[in-house]
């Protein structure tokens, strides 16, 4: 452990105990929470002023909503800007007890919804079609489980809702348009944002899913390339390379949120945070940090 586990009121082992009994639920987590934050303060303290900034924001237009339809390119970016938003302050609360992993697949969240920001932007009526598209083949997929559950006896024989379920199923099949398929990828490059896209796949592989590459993380590595053992525990000597991207996801979220929502009057608290977030970003990088493929 790091100088950080000495500002607690136990010792280093004391600390590694408690996480083997109780992992991340340990109290030790909560007190090493400001030593976590004082290493990184500048990047928690501007990701705090940019969640404020954005809330603000979006408060004062999610009213705009009004008389639209619930799939209209703003009423779509409203929600999404709400959901990218709640997944920023997810994160912070993860990364405050460097719990990397697990705020790393709330940041990924936070790219995706930039991507189909970004494309409501180009083609609001692609975006929506696209939007609708997908709901449609999940709806689809959910139905055609519940009779395959039917037809194997997990569940309790039901004419009448297994006809309902074929039915529907029929309807969302002829409904869905091969043409309005688009995978994230696409929804990044028709987004003009697909410089973006390979950090959103580090942090899809390192994070979101079970993979050889996501449990690699946990594995004691020598120096010849066998393991002795696993690597658990909060992680903050990453927090450096996880918060400012987390912080241009949502800076790239919002930046798209204002340009689709039209605005009377310019953001200028909001639009100083974002191009701090570049600023610092860009300072950090010529000083010799960060990952050279991440934003």
């Amino acid at each position: 452990m790091g100088d950080e586990v000495h500002r607690l009121s136990c010792t280093e082992q004391g600390f590694k105990d408690a996480f083997r009994e109780q992992g991340f639920l340990s109290p030790y987590i909560e007190e090493a929470v400001p030593a976590y934050v004082l290493q990184n303060a500048e990047w928690f303290a501007h990701a705090e002023a940019l969640n404020k900034a954005g809330l603000d924001a979006f408060y004062r237009r999610d009213n705009e909503v009004v008389g639209l339809s619930s799939q209209h390119p703003v009423a779509l970016s409203i929600r999404m800007t709400f959901r990218a938003l709640s997944a920023f302050q997810g994160a912070l609360i993860l990364y405050r007890r460097a719990m990397l992993p697990e705020g790393d697949t709330l940041t990924r969240n936070i790219y995706e919804t930039a991507f189909w920001l970004g494309f409501l932007h180009q083609d609001g009526s692609a975006a929506s079609r696209a939007f609708l598209n997908d709901e449609r083949k999940s709806q689809k997929a959910r139905a055609s489980y519940y009779l395959e559950q039917f037809a194997s006896g997990a569940y309790d024989r039901n004419l009448e809702i297994e006809d309902q379920l074929r039915e529907q199923v029929a309807e969302l099949k002829a409904a869905i348009n091969k043409a309005d398929d688009v995978s994230i990828q696409e929804a990044a490059k028709r987004g003009d944002l697909y410089g973006y896209y390979e950090t959103y796949k580090h942090l899809s592989a390192g994070s979101a899913h079970n993979s050889l590459n996501s449990l690699h993380r946990y594995l004691n590595r020598n120096a010849d390339g066998s393991y002795d053992g696993h690597i658990v525990g909060p992680d903050p000597d990453t927090l450096v390379e996880a918060l400012p991207v987390l912080c241009i996801g949502l800076s790239i979220t919002l930046a798209m949120f204002c340009t689709i929502v039209s605005l009377d009057h310019p953001e200028d608290k909001l639009q100083t945070l974002l191009l701090k977030t570049d600023t610092m970003r860009k300072a950090q990088k010529a000083a010799g940090g960060g990952i050279a493929t991440m934003a």
